[in-house]
């Protein structure tokens, strides 16, 4: 009688083990599911985020055109740096800018909401100010230029 007791109690404690096994597997795949699921969402919004932001570079050279090749804040342009020595304009790092930013709503597919910046001024406009706010920020630009060249003629 105490050996059938004892498998018994071996039973029941194997049929324990069995179901907090299976629990502890289906514990574990719904948590692999619900990382796996997160991580898909977070590739599709960087994904979509990437397509917003895509500038072809058809769309740079017309927005190059367009704008003469001008900085929009600081109006520093190529054709300006060339009038002190030819060739000098060609070191000037234009980068095309959305005036309204993506992540503000701005389309980044639109032509119309794409400017042409220097360097300098894309880094302190940097997604967060406008053009006027840099513009009162800067201390360069063309009609800083102008004076000195002006100071250095006489």
């Amino acid at each position: 009688m105490q050996r059938i007791l004892d498998s018994g109690a071996a039973v029941y404690l194997l049929l324990v083990l069995l179901v907090l096994t299976a629990i502890a597997l289906i514990v574990s795949r719904l948590s692999y599911r619900r990382y796996r699921r997160r991580a898909e969402e977070e590739e599709y919004r960087k994904r979509e985020a990437s397509k917003r932001r895509y500038v072809t570079a058809k769309m740079k050279e017309r927005v190059l055109e367009r704008d003469n090749a001008t900085c929009r804040i600081c109006g520093i342009s190529r054709e300006y740096l060339d009038s002190f020595s030819e060739g000098l304009g060609d070191y000037l790092l234009l980068e095309i800018d959305h005036k309204i930013p993506v992540k503000q709503g701005g389309s980044g597919s639109d032509e119309s909401n794409l400017q042409v910046l220097c360097w300098r001024c894309n880094r302190k406009k940097s997604g967060s100010r406008t053009n006027e706010e840099v513009a009162a920020m800067i201390d360069y630009g063309i009609d800083r230029m102008k004076k000195r060249r002006g100071i250095f003629r006489r």
